[in-house]
């Protein structure tokens, strides 16, 4: 069926939040300040082994936050209402628990957004995020979702590069190895098999948000593809089926 699982919902949603928190952090000076100071850790955690782990200044403890459905975590983690549960896991219980709370707004305020295409600034901050977002969600749903299941299983292993020409800070790799799909929290350039890359960052926002298909962009030259075609072609249906759970 092509109605995605609750538990895939719940583990994309959960995965592009964490991720975004960390970029947002590492983004925002004045968000970086306002949150509480120390070393502590959020989990966040629902049935079947979805778990989420945000670090925050490399802290390992604080906070688990148990949401007992998919729906709820999906629902939370959404701006709705839903059962989330906290339990203490280290004496960073309420920093992190402030944190999270103030860093997820942060998220939900920035992803709101629609930067205006001469403020240079803010686009490239917004394209940032949209990317980022875009890069985790497309490896949540190749790792949990069983409707692309066996589409996606003739995408060749290795690492494939996506970003915006000459910015290592709007780009990211992915990496394909037996069956997983994961981001690379420190990517590289260097040893990619395929790269996907947009001309500048107006080109990469417009095509994330929509406004303009990838495929015409393409066309244009104003996307172009190095390396490993079938690498860079079989993420298009992965990203097809991203936008459809995050509606």
């Amino acid at each position: 069926m092509r109605t995605p699982r609750d538990k895939t919902v719940a583990a994309v949603r959960s995965g592009v939040v964490s991720s975004l928190i960390d970029e947002l952090i590492a983004l925002d000076e004045n968000l970086a300040a306002s949150l509480p100071s120390g070393k502590y850790a959020v989990t966040l955690a629902a049935p079947d082994s979805v778990r989420r782990f945000i670090s925050f200044n490399g802290g390992k403890r604080g906070v688990l936050l148990w949401f007992p459905r998919h729906r709820d975590m999906t629902a939370v983690l959404s701006g709705g209402k839903g059962t989330l549960i906290p339990l203490p896991t280290g004496p960073g219980f309420f920093k992190a628990l402030k944190a999270f709370q103030r860093s997820a707004g942060a998220v939900a305020a920035a992803m709101d957004v629609n930067p205006d295409i001469t403020d240079t600034p803010a686009l490239e901050k917004k394209t940032r995020l949209l990317l980022r977002a875009a890069l985790r969600g497309v490896c949540e749903v190749y790792n949990h979702d069983h409707w692309v299941a066996a589409r996606a299983s003739h995408i060749p292993e290795g690492r494939i590069g996506i970003g915006v020409a000459g910015r290592k800070d709007i780009s990211g790799v992915i990496v394909v190895n037996k069956g997983l799909m994961i981001l690379e929290r420190e990517p590289s350039e260097e040893g990619v098999n395929a790269f996907l890359e947009f001309s500048d960052a107006k080109v990469c926002h417009a095509v994330l948000t929509g406004v303009e298909p990838a495929l015409g962009a393409l066309g244009e030259g104003r996307v172009m593809t190095k390396g490993k075609l079938p690498m860079i072609q079989g993420l298009f249906p992965l990203l097809d089926r991203f936008g459809e759970i995050m509606k």
